[in-house]
């Protein structure tokens, strides 16, 4: 069974160039995937490695494409 690693907001928002409260935001629209541990927002690495590989939040088209998990998703 594999494990999903976790990466602390904090820190995923440092290693993403943005804030915290932004991550927040793009976990609350569903544009970035999250998971709140313990009182704790954590992001998964596999989403930060999606939100990155799109551009990160610079492109209208971002909710579809880091949900998509297939070219035929419909994703311009």
């Amino acid at each position: 069974m594999a494990t999903t690693e976790l990466v602390p907001i904090m820190d995923a928002a440092r290693e993403m160039g943005s804030t915290h409260l932004r991550l927040l935001m793009l976990v609350k629209q569903g544009t970035l995937e999250g998971e709140m541990v313990d009182g704790e927002w954590f992001i998964p690495r596999a989403a930060m490695d999606r939100f990155n590989a799109v551009g990160g939040d610079s492109r209208e088209d971002l909710a579809c494409k880091t949900s998509c998990t297939k070219s035929s998703c419909g994703c311009k």
